[in-house]
């Protein structure tokens, strides 16, 4: 099989795995509904999102770009992919562009996400592809696979730990490349109140529980939150009727709260999440920071936080000498999107 009827292949399988009438994937959504691990609508949100790159003829497309070809490929290579689980099929981009390369795969599932891409991956299993697949939600499994590559998504604190772990199993060696990505979150800058704008950042920072590096957890505008406060609750609050907070405060939160209201620090207490003035680092989940700023209150911010932030939304704003990314597709990057700036073939 040449490297071109292999793509053909995987893009073909891969429209059928997202069909509607896929009986497997029905099943892996109801599990996964059913323990608790996402809610329907995230995971029906994340699947529409894929669908419709993957219907578009985003993976050949996304071959092309890599310049895949007979003679460029990653055929007997392996792959271990230590997949995170934060969001539903979160590691669907490493592993279709794993095996998109010609790489054996070897994927570590969360068991945070344990059925979705496991459905996806026993689809293109079936398929006949001439690269193998093998996954498990155990890291043991992987004893002795010597990787030629590890693709991990995690956080930082957590890497060395990984390392040795993978080391000890003889996992990996010496020659062994590690693509490691630990970005945090991500930035919006926003200068209007439009009404799209502002559902789009809501999407941006509300989707899938504020949990991905791709979630907004920073905005920067040269409106005062103050100003804006009661106007955007509205949008979050009609946001949250069609997908309900799952979780609770944390006491962390709550302490927050308190010390804002202490010092006299602008804030907003919506149920389960806290919006505050600040420019500190956004060290807790279900917080958001407001920043009253323009473009190079942006930089300064890029320059304090350092590798922690994914990416910079702007509504078609211009922010000169930092790449952008349109708000709207922060939900719903392309297949090729780059996390960490680091492209996935």
């Amino acid at each position: 099989m040449t490297i071109t009827n292999h793509i053909t292949l995987i893009e073909e399988t891969t429209k059928k795995w997202f069909r509607p009438d896929n009986t497997k994937l029905k099943k892996a959504i109801e599990r996964t509904v059913a323990e608790g691990l996402f809610t329907f609508e995230d995971i029906k949100f994340a699947i529409l999102a894929l669908k419709e790159k993957v219907d578009t003829g985003q993976v050949s497309e996304w071959a092309k770009r890599a310049e895949l070809s007979d003679v460029y490929n990653q055929m007997d290579k392996k792959v271990l992919c230590l997949h995170a689980g934060n969001l539903p099929l979160v590691g669907f981009q490493d592993a279709l562009g794993t095996i998109l390369s010609g790489a054996n795969y070897y994927g570590k599932l969360s068991k945070k996400d344990p059925y979705l891409l496991a459905a996806f991956l026993d689809s293109l299993q079936e398929s006949g592809l001439f690269n193998s697949i093998r996954y498990s939600t155990e890291l043991d499994s992987f004893e002795g696979v010597q990787a030629d590559k590890v693709l991990f998504a995690g956080s930082e604190s957590s890497v060395e730990t990984v390392k040795k772990e993978l080391i000890r199993l003889q996992a990996v060696n010496e020659e062994t490349e590690f693509t490691i990505r630990t970005a945090k979150f991500s930035i919006a800058y926003i200068t209007s109140e439009e009404p799209e704008v502002v559902t789009d950042l809501v999407e941006a920072i509300f989707r899938y529980g504020s949990q991905g590096c791709r979630s907004v957890a920073v905005v920067v505008s040269p409106t005062r939150f103050s100003k804006l406060k009661c106007h955007f609750q509205d949008y979050i609050e009609a946001f949250w009727l069609k997908n309900p907070p799952t979780k609770k405060p944390t006491d962390a939160i709550e302490y927050q709260f308190a010390y804002n209201k202490a010092i006299g620090r602008d804030q907003a207490w919506l149920d389960h999440f806290l919006i505050q003035d600040s420019e500190d680092f956004p060290e807790l989940d279900a917080t958001l920071h407001w920043v009253e700023g323009d473009e190079e209150k942006v930089k300064e911010l890029l320059n304090k936080y350092g590798g922690a932030v994914q990416t910079v939304y702007t509504a078609g704003e211009k922010i000169e000498g930092v790449k952008t990314e349109f708000l709207s597709m922060a939900q719903r990057p392309p297949l090729w999107w780059e996390p960490d700036g680091i492209p996935v073939i």
